[in-house]
Formats: structure tokens, C-alpha cells, sequence
């Protein structure tokens, strides 16, 4: 009888383990045919046109989950707790809009391409960047008499920025350079 299970007991665990592994994520970008220089330019926090100088990769530890388990982290076995992203190094040589306090230079996460909708970028080539503030969750703890209050708040880290193929990230070219100086 057990014999006859088998079959059915590995396909179970392989359906198992399979979930367990990891999330996949597709890019779509909805809506990506109806967007245009002016709406792109509304809702970024940057906008610039600047040269990429060198590209690194970028290890992002989600560690809340550990936080608020309280189970100590091991970058050796949390491995689902990270993120792979390409860093880029970005000097800007047309700013056309910029939070105050940016400084010529800035640092450009996005995803490694493909599936992640991350932008490839190449070094040494001039694009024009539509991007937002980079942001980490930092866990606030707040303790009243004997409650603890646990609560996750985004910070944004300053001269970091997040653009992905979603956005109207391109080569520089005069073309998209005319629309957005005619904003």
C-alpha cells in the first residue's frame, strides 16, 4: 500500500517545496502606452538628463520580518529576505526637476532587467531619468508603560532614486528633451 503512495507523496512534496522556494514577480506595465512627458514629469521626484559612470550590484536585506519576530537574521539562511537590484552612479549635467539639497551626482537603483522591470542601463551613455526617492522601512518602537508599539515608516535615503522600465526612462535624445523644456 505504502508502495502505491509514492508517486503521489513526491509529487506532493515537490508541489510543496516548490511554493515554499520563492515568490515570482513578472513586470507589466499598465498603462505605460498612455503616458506621457507631462504626466511622467508631474508624478517624479526626479527628472534629469546625466551621463552613467560606473554600475555596481546591490543586496537589499528586508530584515522587518526578523524584527518583528524577533528570530535573529542570517544572511546566510534568509536569503528570501533579499533583493537584488543594479546601482548605477548618474552625473547629472541637466536638472529639470530636483528635490532640494541633490547633488550632482546620485546613485540609480532598478531592477537587473527582464522579468523585474528593472531599466539596463550602459555606462558611459547619456539618459534622461524620470525616477522617485529611494525608500528603506526602518521599524519604530515605541514603549508606554508595558505596550510596545511596533510601527514601519519608509525613509527616503538621500541621493538615491528607484527608476524601472515602467517609467519614460530613455536614451537622451532631443526629441523628449524639447517636450520636457516646453513644460
Amino acid at each position: 500500500m505504502l508502495y502505491r503512495l509514492r508517486p503521489i507523496i513526491r509529487l506532493l512534496l515537490l508541489v510543496l517545496f516548490a511554493g515554499i522556494t520563492g515568490s515570482s514577480y513578472a513586470c507589466t506595465c499598465l498603462g505605460k502606452d498612455k503616458q506621457t512627458t507631462e504626466s511622467e514629469f508631474s508624478s517624479s521626484k526626479l527628472v534629469v538628463k546625466g551621463k552613467i559612470i560606473a554600475s555596481s550590484d546591490y543586496l537589499y536585506y528586508d530584515t522587518l520580518i526578523t524584527l518583528f519576530t524577533g528570530i535573529p537574521f542570517d544572511r546566510a539562511t534568509s536569503g528570501y529576505m533579499m533583493r537584488h537590484y543594479k546601482i548605477y552612479t548618474l552625473v547629472i549635467e541637466n536638472s529639470f526637476k530636483v528635490e532640494k539639497g541633490v547633488t550632482d551626482t546620485i546613485r540609480i537603483i532598478t531592477g537587473y532587467g527582464h522579468g523585474d522591470c528593472g531599466y539596463e542601463f550602459e555606462t558611459g551613455k547619456d539618459y534622461i531619468v524620470y525616477a522617485k526617492a529611494w525608500t528603506e522601512k526602518k521599524l519604530i518602537i515605541k514603549q508606554r508603560k508595558k505596550r510596545i508599539k511596533k510601527k514601519i515608516r519608509e525613509e527616503p535615503i538621500p541621493n538615491c532614486f528607484y527608476t524601472d522600465i515602467c517609467r519614460l526612462t530613455q536614451e537622451s535624445n532631443q526629441q523628449e528633451l524639447n517636450k520636457i523644456k516646453n513644460l
